[in-house]
C-alpha cells in the first residue's frame, strides 16, 4: 500500500455521502490510514461516529473539530495526525481512483511538490462526464511555475502532497488569505513555488456534481465571498492586494526573483479565468505549457470498454446509484 493518508472532511448532514465514500474505499481494498474531520455540532456528533464504526476494515481515525473552525485549520489538524509522508484530501462526495496512487508517489519521489492525474466531473444521474483541464508545471524555474499557475490555474488541493509541505502551505494561506476565494488560489500557487506540479494520464479523481455542493450554494446565494459576486464586494480589492502581497512574500522567502509586471499580468488572467469558471464568458485561454491534453487522453482510454479506467468508472457509477 502506498505511504498515503487520506483526509476526509465531513459533517452530519452529509452522512449519506460520507457513507458512500467509505463503502467505495472498503470495496476498493484501501487499507491505508484515513483521518476524518467531523465538524458537526455536539448534538449531532454520533452520526459520523456511528457510520465510521460500521467499516472495521478501514483504518479510520476520527477527529472532532468545532463547527466554526476554518476549513484549512481542520485539514491541517488532520495532516498533523497523519503517520505517512504523503497525504491526499478526499472530499466526502467524490471518488479517488486508488490505482493511480503508486504512480503519483513515484512522481513525488522524483521531486514534484504535487502530483495528480485525470480529474473528471460526473453527473451521476445522467452519466455525463467532463474532463478538467489539469495543467502540469514542470519547469525547474520557480517563478515560471508560479506564472504557469496564474496563467493556466490548476488547483492542487486534491492532489497528492507531502505531509509537511501541505501543513506549512495551509498555515501560510490561512494567515494571509483566509477568505474562501483567495486561499484556494494561494495554496496552489505556493505549492508551485515549492516544486514542479506533475500530471499523469491515469484516472485520478471523480467529482460528483450536485446542487448541495458548497460552490453551487455560494453562487445561488450570490455570496460576496466568492466569484462572480466577490468582484462587486468592497472586500475584493483588499483581498486581491493581500493575495498579491502573499505571492511576493512566498517567492522572496524562497529567494525567487519576482518580475512584478509579469506577476500583475498573470493576476489579471487568473481573475478573468476565475470569472469564466463561475459561468461568465471566458473567450481567451492560454496554451498548455506542458503540451498535455487531458481531454484527449481521457477519451482515448475510455473508448475501450475493457480499459481499467472504463471499468473503474463503471464501478463508481454503480456505487453512486446505490
Amino acid at each position: 500500500m502506498p505511504p498515503v493518508t487520506l483526509i476526509i472532511p465531513t459533517v452530519h448532514h452529509r452522512a449519506a455521502l460520507y457513507a458512500r465514500a467509505l463503502r467505495y474505499l472498503e470495496a476498493s481494498g484501501f487499507r491505508g490510514p484515513v483521518v476524518v474531520s467531523d465538524h458537526s455540532a455536539a448534538e449531532h456528533r454520533s452520526v459520523v461516529e456511528d457510520l465510521s464504526r460500521k467499516h472495521q476494515r478501514l483504518d479510520l481515525t476520527l477527529l472532532r473539530h468545532p463547527p466554526e473552525a476554518h476549513f484549512l485549520e481542520r485539514l491541517t489538524l488532520c495532516a498533523q495526525a497523519a503517520r505517512t509522508p504523503y497525504v491526499h484530501l478526499h472530499a466526502d462526495d467524490d471518488f479517488l481512483s486508488l490505482a493511480v496512487l503508486e504512480r503519483l508517489v513515484e512522481r513525488m519521489e522524483q521531486g514534484s511538490a504535487a502530483a495528480m492525474g485525470l480529474n473528471v466531473h460526473a453527473e451521476f444521474a445522467s452519466r455525463q462526464l467532463s474532463v478538467l483541464a489539469k495543467t502540469a508545471a514542470p519547469s525547474t524555474d520557480a517563478f515560471e511555475r508560479l506564472m504557469a499557475q496564474l496563467e493556466s490555474f490548476s488547483s492542487v488541493l486534491y492532489a497528492l502532497r507531502r505531509r509537511e509541505e501541505l501543513i506549512s502551505t495551509f498555515a501560510f494561506a490561512l494567515e494571509r488569505c483566509p477568505d474562501v476565494q483567495f486561499w484556494q488560489y494561494l495554496e496552489s500557487c505556493v505549492a508551485a513555488l515549492q516544486g514542479p506540479i506533475a500530471v499523469v494520464d491515469e484516472l485520478h479523481y471523480v467529482r460528483g456534481l450536485h446542487e448541495a455542493k458548497w460552490s453551487s450554494t455560494l453562487v445561488r446565494q450570490r455570496s460576496p465571498d466568492h466569484f462572480p459576486y466577490l468582484i462587486l464586494s468592497p472586500e475584493f480589492q483588499p483581498r486581491l492586494a493581500a493575495f498579491r502581497s502573499a505571492l511576493i512574500q512566498a517567492a522572496e522567502a524562497r529567494r525567487v526573483a519576482v518580475d512584478r509586471e509579469r506577476l500583475d499580468a498573470g493576476l489579471i488572467h487568473l481573475l478573468y479565468r476565475g470569472l469564466g469558471a463561475m459561468g461568465l464568458p471566458a473567450r481567451h485561454s492560454r496554451p498548455n505549457p506542458a503540451g498535455f491534453d487531458a481531454k484527449a487522453a481521457f477519451e482515448r482510454k475510455v473508448s475501450d470498454p475493457q480499459h481499467p479506467m472504463t471499468r473503474e468508472l463503471e464501478r463508481i457509477f454503480a456505487l453512486a446509484g446505490e
